[in-house]
C-alpha cells in the first residue's frame, strides 16, 4: 500500500505543484535517521515522495485518535509517539527500524514550525542515531509555507552526520550532535540550488 500511495501522491503533487529534489546522492544505503526541519503539512509527503525507500516516521500520538485515520497512517508505515516524555516504546520501535537498515522519519524540531523559522531542536533524533550508530540526514523543504499552485516544492537533503558507531550517549553528546545537525540546516536553507 505504501508504494501506491506513494506513487499517487507524487504524481498529484507534479501536477498541481511540481516536485525537485537536491542531494539524492546522499542517501546512505543503509539505517539512518531522515531529520527534516517542519513547517508545514506537506513535508512528510514531500519527502516521502523524493526519497524510493520507504520512510517510517515518528508521528504525535493525537494524529491516531481518528480511526480512518490513523489506519492510513500505520499502513504508511507511520507510528505514534506520545510527545514530551520519553517514549519508550516509540524508542524500540525506531532503534528496530533503523538498525534493520530501515530510514526512521524523525523532526528534531519536534513539533511543526508556525512562522518558518527554526525551532530549537530536540534530542530524539540525534539520540537515536547515536544509540543505533546510524547517521543522520538533515532534510529541507522549501516553497510549502504557503503552498502555491506551479510553483516546485524542493526537498534539499544534506550529507550524512555519523554521529559515532552506537551505544550509550549522555546529554553532551546529545546537544553536541544537535548543533552539528542545525549546522547543516543552515548551510543548506542557505543554499541557492
Amino acid at each position: 500500500m505504501y508504494r501506491v500511495l506513494r506513487r499517487l501522491v507524487v504524481i498529484l503533487i507534479h501536477v498541481l505543484f511540481g516536485l525537485k529534489a537536491h542531494g539524492i546522492e546522499n542517501l546512505p544505503s543503509g539505517g539512518a535517521v531522515i531529520a527534516p526541519l517542519h513547517r508545514s503539512f506537506m513535508d512528510p509527503v514531500a519527502v516521502a515522495g523524493v526519497i524510493e525507500q520507504p520512510i517510517s516516521f515518528m508521528a504525535k500520538k493525537e494524529l491516531f485518535r481518528y480511526p480512518v485515520f490513523g489506519w492510513l497512517l500505520s499502513k504508511l508505515h507511520a507510528f505514534p509517539v506520545q510527545r514530551g516524555v520519553a517514549d519508550r516504546n516509540a524508542i524500540r520501535r525506531a532503534m528496530d527500524i533503523v538498525q534493520s537498515g530501515g530510514y526512521l522519519g524523525i523532526f528534531p524540531e519536534g513539533t511543526r514550525s508556525r512562522d518558518g523559522r527554526v525551532l530549537p531542536l530536540q534530542g530524539g533524533a540525534a539520540l537515536i542515531a547515536i544509540k543505533a550508530g546510524v547517521p543522520v540526514v538533515p532534510v529541507v523543504v522549501t516553497n510549502v509555507a504557503p503552498l502555491r499552485l506551479r510553483r516546485a516544492i524542493e526537498v534539499r537533503i544534506g550529507q550524512p552526520i555519523d554521529l559515532g558507531e552506537g551505544g550509550r550517549t549522555n546529554r553532551t553528546e546529545v546537544k553536541a550532535a544537535g548543533e552539528q545537525i542545525s549546522k547543516e540546516f543552515t548551510s543548506l536553507l542557505g543554499r541557492n540550488l
